[in-house]
């Protein structure tokens, strides 16, 4: 019996390695257009020593195979709900980033020749957090054979986001039929982009509260195993038997679809995109 569970035990932290890593870094069809925010990302050695380390651990101190898994799993998903939500900031970034090269853009519009030369000049001197993009669409404008709306549509993928894609559109329609107003038309575009960030913001702040009842339940539990296991060794003795490991497993289970749901009530959803298409039109 013990066999069977040490077997079943080393499937299960195999599989659930398998689907963390796919969940996390999924394939991509080589169909696919390789912009960054599409690239497969690669897995970040430190993280996969800390995971393995954890599973070693656990299993050194417990001898539990169930142990050994569960602590994987938490290793690996923990940080992330526990830790900073540093994708809402660096979406916050790209959206206050696209704001200010959308003033500087209609500034420059008012020295410049056309808008091809404003967003060349513009693009020099775009924020941080777009400027590779930002870099690439000045090349390709230079570039001959690729249409002012094709450079705009690659930067908007490049971008992946939908306020970004509402400028890039509207300097698309402008490039092909030319508007009086168009840097009235940019201000409005800003000032959007501008109330977009500040709306995600309050948004945030708003589900802050589920992410800090995420962290003292996820603190006083992991605190209360350890206390367990250091002070009173003998009060978690069922569990060395197989039935006592399968209990555990079905326990971990639960505690990590009580954690994915959590995390669902504190993520910020994202708008859908409104520029996708590989042709270069709009959704």
């Amino acid at each position: 019996m013990e066999t069977l569970l040490l077997a079943l035990s080393g499937t299960l932290i195999g599989a659930g390695l398998y689907l963390a890593l796919a969940t996390r870094y999924p394939r991509h069809g080589t169909d696919t257009p390789a912009t960054p925010a599409r690239r497969r990302a690669t897995i970040p050695p430190r993280r996969l020593v800390l995971v393995l380390a954890a599973a070693l651990a656990v299993y050194l101190l417990t001898g539990w195979p169930v142990g050994a898994l569960l602590a994987a799993a938490a290793a690996w998903f923990l940080p992330a709900l526990l830790g900073p939500d540093r994708h809402h900031a660096r979406r916050l970034a790209v959206i206050d980033a696209v704001a200010a090269f959308t003033e500087m853009l209609r500034d420059t519009l008012t020295a410049s020749a056309g808008l091809n030369q404003a967003l060349t000049v513009a693009s020099a001197h775009a924020p941080e957090a777009i400027r590779p993009a930002a870099t690439r669409l000045a090349a390709r404008i230079e570039d001959r054979g690729t249409t002012t709306r094709q450079a705009l549509h690659a930067f908007a993928d490049e971008i992946n986001d939908p306020t970004c894609d509402l400028v890039a559109l509207a300097l698309a329609s402008a490039s092909e039929h030319p508007t009086r107003d168009l840097a009235g038309l940019l201000s409005s575009l800003a000032t959007t982009a501008r109330e977009q960030a500040a709306m995600r913001t309050r948004i945030a702040v708003a589900r802050a509260r589920t992410r800090t009842a995420v962290r003292i339940v996820t603190g006083t539990t992991i605190a209360l195993a350890g206390v367990l296991l250091l002070a009173d060794r003998h009060y978690l003795a069922p569990y060395d038997t197989a039935a006592g490991q399968l209990i555990l497993l079905i326990t971990g289970l639960l505690f990590g679809l009580g954690f994915s749901w959590l995390r669902r009530l504190g993520a910020v959803p994202e708008p859908g995109r409104l520029w996708t298409t590989a042709g270069g039109t709009s959704s």
